[in-house]
């Protein structure tokens, strides 16, 4: 309760009264309509897990950068590691302490358990040194990263490993996958705010590091990439960044995305104590600015002429656009926002089904982990509310039959027919659709 309040309290120092009571009202509108209770995975199913045997072996490296960690805490994740059903693994804990706590917990368990390495380091370089001297030590054919006070659950290699697969059968070895996560309590006795994720979105990336735990990279690109200490605090935003610009560059523009694969399940239990960002956002301020930082850059590295500030919102970031967006974003065909009545979204996002991704969410509300006020890739968006790139003009009145612009105000159900037209179009062509939360309509 007091880590609520505290939180509060900063909210309200650097954003003020309004943003801070529409904050609160928030909090309580996802605690009652977003229940949620973390279920385990079923004893049969790891057993299942556990009895499969795989024609190609494939080695998955767990790293742990430590650092004087609680004992109980360390115990926690080793356990979490070394009951997992998939046996091709191994753990690697590069440990910068000096009280020897850590070492004496890590020795414990290697009497029991195979697949452990110990990383004694000579000095603590930081959490990018620490972990790239982990990463280094890796033998995997892929790297996961681990924080030293986290879990995972026992079929988080597993359920990684069958992605790997499945992607390496459709497109080839993927570069990255990642899972969803929830956090816990420093006692592991209450789990919530499930982060159930997006496939993988880079215009959504650009804006906070969505992607975060629970994360396995091929060993080859991380061993080529590593951790950038001058992005200590969000040096894995700065990392999974330059990992999509590696994707970029390495294969084509139409598949380069495949590389990336999303794990749509919760493997990943993040705790909350009052040094981890998880439970306190202030805890570490030096890290957003990093986080800035890192999305400025990742912009600048594809050649994008963009601004990025700061949202009220701390680990989330806009990119600022100049008033003509398309003149440095060739690649966007259209340009969305929401559309309120009565001060609630009827439209704007939507799926390639005409499904409103963000109905009837609050005027002022953010939705789950702010995902509503940030700016993603769309597949479809209300043409009420839309910006067009100059040269596609005819495309949309060839497809929808309308002239634009609009010469008068269309029903709901036509405007979804024709919208939905007119960005498949779009989808088919290779070309971007961008929503934009800040680019409002109210009817």
């Amino acid at each position: 309760m007091f880590g609520n309040i505290k939180r509060t309290i900063n909210y309200y120092k650097k954003n003020g009264l309004k943003d801070t009571y529409y904050a609160v009202l928030e909090r309580m509108w996802e605690k009652r309509h977003n229940k949620y209770e973390f279920v385990p995975p079923m004893e049969e199913d790891l057993e299942k897990q556990r009895g499969k045997k795989y024609a190609k072996s494939l080695k998955i490296s767990v790293v742990v950068p430590a650092y004087e960690t609680p004992e109980v805490f360390l115990q926690d994740l080793i356990l979490s590691v070394v009951e997992q059903t998939y046996p091709q693994y191994e753990l690697v804990i590069a440990d910068a302490s000096q009280s020897g706590k850590v070492r004496a917990v890590v020795r414990s368990f290697q009497e029991q358990y195979d697949g452990i390495v110990y990383l004694p380091l000579a000095e603590n370089a930081g959490i990018s040194g620490n972990t790239n001297a982990a990463i280094e030590a890796a033998t995997g054919d892929y790297i996961a990263l681990l924080d030293h006070d986290d879990m995972i659950t026992a079929d988080a290699l597993y359920l990684i490993r069958e992605e790997i697969d499945k992607a390496t059968e459709s497109v080839g070895a993927p570069v990255l996958v990642y899972t969803d996560e929830d956090k816990m309590d420093r006692y592991r006795e209450h789990y919530f705010e499930p982060y159930r994720k997006r496939d993988f979105d880079p215009e959504l990336l650009y804006t906070n590091n969505y992607i975060c735990h629970f994360s396995a990279f091929r060993a080859d690109v991380l061993k080529e990439l590593k951790l950038r200490a001058e992005f200590d605090g969000a040096q894995d935003y700065d990392l999974i960044l330059r990992c999509a610009h590696w994707c970029r560059e390495h294969y084509s523009e139409k598949s380069w995305m495949k590389y990336i694969r999303h794990v749509p399940q919760i493997v990943y239990h993040w705790r909350t104590h009052p040094a981890s960002t998880a439970g306190d956002t202030t805890a570490k301020q030096y890290a957003y600015e990093a986080g800035l930082r890192a999305s400025q850059e990742a912009l600048r590295a594809e050649g994008i002429d963009a601004i990025v500030n700061h949202m009220k919102h701390l680990g989330f970031y806009r990119a600022d656009y100049p008033e003509d967006i398309f003149s440095v974003r060739p690649d966007l065909g259209a340009v969305g926002g929401p559309i309120y009545r009565h001060d609630e979204v009827v439209s704007g996002l939507m799926k390639a089904d005409g499904e409103v991704v963000f109905k009837e969410l609050p005027k002022g509300f953010s939705g789950t982990v702010h995902i509503a006020a940030l700016q993603q890739s769309a597949e479809a968006i209300d043409l009420r509310n839309m910006r067009i790139r100059e040269d596609l003009i005819p495309l949309f009145e060839k497809t929808t039959g309308l002239k634009w612009p609009l010469e008068k105000e269309i029903d709901a159900e036509q405007a979804k027919s024709k919208s939905l037209r007119f960005c498949a179009k779009l989808r088919e062509q290779g070309i971007g659709i961008l929503y934009d939360p800040q680019m409002e309509k109210t009817l």
